[in-house]
């Protein structure tokens, strides 16, 4: 089996969350809250995490989503929880249906003090109009 170039070209990535290392809570603000617009069909968001090292190590990651960019206007997503995290590395990945999903989105956690977790978070979609 092999990939033809011109099925790559529908498919876009999108970051939610680029590698970094984390001591506290994140909210997705400005670049990384996702606009859903161009987007058909089904949205996979992948989240790829070391194990949690120091203090309280527990980790909760969601998804939320808003029909403006307004902080105050996002809410959790059905289904759009990741597996909560504690000393463990994890690989996980949420498959969202586009049409169940308002027109952004973006990652929410919240995070145990003194802990620290390094971890990525990215999405990839197709694109309506290709």
């Amino acid at each position: 089996m092999s990939i033809r170039q011109g099925n790559l070209e529908v498919f876009q990535s999108f970051p939610l969350h680029p590698t970094a290392s984390e001591t506290a809570s994140f909210t997705g603000a400005t670049t990384n809250i996702v606009d859903l617009q161009l987007f058909d069909g089904e949205v996979r968001i992948a989240l790829d995490c070391a194990a949690g090292t120091g203090g309280t190590t527990t980790l909760a990651l969601k998804i939320q989503h808003s029909d403006t960019t307004t902080s105050g206007d996002f809410v959790d997503v059905t289904s759009g929880a990741f597996t909560s995290l504690t000393t463990s590395a994890s690989f996980q990945t949420l498959f969202l249906n586009r049409n169940d999903l308002k027109r952004y989105i973006r990652l929410v956690t919240t995070q145990g003090a003194g802990s620290t977790y390094v971890y990525s978070v990215r999405g990839m979609g197709t694109l309506k109009y290709q």
